[in-house]
């Protein structure tokens, strides 16, 4: 603890139920507390597995306990504080200006404005332009930007492709012919393969993010001009300098280049099964709130702006480039807004491995300019600098960071080594170039801009399926939603099942107890977060695997029927 302020001090509990039943728990608990004495609690009773009926008496315990630790923190800085005003060490004058300068700080009234950086300065202006006359013009030079990073990513594709397929060609010649040296050939072959499939790559990737950059600089300075010219002349106006804007006939990678339809045409004829619900949160102050029950795979809603025009170009059907552009403004016009769409993901604890999920994400933000936020290398990086800093952590005593505790001082050897997020960890990422998924995301329209990657270990989950309060991933579903209420995002899109996959031991009796244990810790949080901070999620949509049957998803649909209140309309007779 490098903070002089906190200190350590071991809560005891120890008390008879019965004859032969003793409930006893020794916990370390950090003061002052930056948790909340129920966050504490369940902590407590997860680590010792604590039996139900011993719940009422530790945590009356428990918040006596703290409040005696908080009321003896405040008498020592009380007393410190008065010695020091009497025996003349403080000045009254400076500690009056103390007070006046934090005063006028924390009271909005007296406090200095913020004047916007950079950044916040073209999200402004970005955000009044698209609500212009100018939105098309502005939605046409992104379109064209767009497509001509996925025809350098086309190109850099194709060309890693035919040097794999030449290795493969080589390595069937060279193991037709004999000879003692055949498999040392092979092998030099293979490493050469490889450095120099990397160096291609390298060099590809370098020119792709020297596009981009350009490519960002010149739209801030397409959207500040035009900004800046109606501001001063109060209309419209045509730029002196019109950036490049291709026709659609003769947009780059529309014609002469093969594509690759990255889902088939059943996949997009055939809607997904769904159901939708409207429930109500609370009794008597009731919140309203939409569910939308799919039958859908993540990676199939991480796709980039443009997908479902490409997907109609590969198949050869007609699509009209409107719907290119309307998708475009849709997402611009929702960016800056108070109605945001996420998504929860489900990964594995290597931050920087692009496998699975990540790597579909990792594709199809490189397909396009990421024009509002850092790329997402970027954004990664800067998520394993603050695991980093947080240090290893085990399940522990209760700090002030976290729910863990960090681990004895590791080797000089191990110092440098990346660290992994624990289970049950959540990190984000921010996007403005990935599509809205399916029918807009429910919600209204606009892309995905904020992604939760909740971290889950691989290894086989053998419990009873059930998501218990105080749990990784009940903690881990709180924070999220609680994410949503704090930063107005109203669509949330999440695995039915929190699984990254189905494994054998999920049968259909698993996947029922999971099930309804998500929807009751979802609702359990909404209510919590509604009563005190007003209603914010509008939409949450459930991802079912595709596995599943559609008599197994009315199943889940009547479960939710079960566990939240629907509204009864009431018919008044004639």
């Amino acid at each position: 603890m490098t903070d002089p302020l906190m200190r350590q001090t071991d809560f005891e509990f120890s008390k008879s139920f019965g004859t032969d039943v003793v409930v006893s728990v020794k916990q370390s608990i950090t003061f002052p507390l930056r948790h909340t004495t129920s966050m504490v609690f369940h902590h407590i009773i997860e680590r010792y597995n604590i039996p139900e009926f011993a719940h009422d008496p530790l945590l009356m315990e428990l918040k006596k306990f703290i409040e005696q630790e908080r009321n003896r923190d405040f008498l020592k800085l009380y007393s410190e504080a008065l010695d020091e005003l009497t025996d003349g060490s403080i000045d009254v004058n400076e500690l009056c200006g103390q007070l006046d300068q934090a005063y006028r700080k924390h009271v909005s009234t007296y406090a200095e404005p913020n004047f916007p950086d950079d950044d916040g300065l073209f999200g402004q202006a970005y955000h009044r332009v698209v609500h212009s006359a100018d939105a098309e013009e502005l939605m046409r030079l992104e379109q064209s930007f767009s497509l001509a990073v996925s025809t350098e990513v086309d190109k850099k594709n194709a060309v890693l492709k035919r040097m794999d397929e030449e290795l493969i060609k080589n390595t069937e010649i060279g193991l037709q012919k004999l000879g003692p040296d055949i498999p040392q050939t092979i092998t030099q072959m293979q490493g050469t393969h490889i450095r120099n499939r990397e160096l291609v790559e390298s060099q590809w990737n370098s020119c792709i993010s020297e596009l981009k950059r350009i490519q960002r600089r010149d739209l801030r300075a397409f959207v500040m001009s035009i900004e800046e010219r109606r501001s001063s002349s109060g209309t419209g106006y045509e730029p002196t300098t019109p950036p490049v804007i291709y026709p659609m006939a003769e947009l780059p990678g529309t014609k002469g280049h093969p594509k690759t339809p990255q889902r088939t045409t059943a996949e997009r004829h055939n809607e997904p099964w769904s159901q939708s619900f409207t429930v109500q949160l609370g009794r008597q102050l009731r919140t309203t709130c939409n569910f939308r029950l799919i039958r859908a795979d993540p990676m199939s809603l991480l796709n980039n702006l443009g997908f479902l025009s490409k997907e109609f170009e590969c198949l050869d059907q007609p699509n009209s480039p409107a719907d290119d552009l309307a998708e475009r403004l849709s997402n611009a016009l929702g960016l800056y807004s108070n109605e945001l769409n996420g998504m929860v993901v489900i990964v594995d604890k290597r931050i920087n491995s692009f496998r699975g999920i990540n790597r579909r994400l990792a594709e199809a933000c490189e397909r396009s300019t990421e024009f509002h936020f850092p790329d997402l290398d970027c954004q990664l990086a800067s998520v394993q600098e603050t695991i980093n800093r947080l240090g290893p952590r085990l399940p522990g005593a209760v700090n002030d960071d976290t729910l863990a505790v960090a681990c004895p001082a590791v080797d000089s050897g191990q110092s440098g080594k990346s660290r992994e997020p624990a289970h049950g960890d959540v990190y984000i990422t921010k996007h403005s170039n990935l599509a809205g998924g399916i029918g807009g995301l429910a919600g209204g329209g606009g892309g995905i801009s904020v992604i939760f990657h909740l971290v889950q270990d691989e290894s086989p989950d053998q419990d009873e399926g059930r998501i218990r309060s105080g749990t990784a991933l009940h903690c881990s579903l709180s924070a999220i939603l609680r994410a949503c209420f704090d930063y107005d995002i109203t669509t949330l899109s999440m695995p039915l099942l929190l699984v990254p996959s189905l494994r054998e031991h999920m049968n259909v009796s698993w996947r029922a107890r999971r099930a309804e244990s998500v929807f009751k810790a979802l609702k359990g949080a909404l209510m919590d977060l509604s009563t005190w901070r007003g209603p914010t999620i509008r939409s949450v949509q459930f991802l079912a695997p595709t596995e599943l049957s559609d008599n197994e998803l009315e199943t889940f649909g009547h479960t939710i029927n079960a566990s939240f209140l629907q509204p009864v309309p009431v018919i008044v007779p004639n």
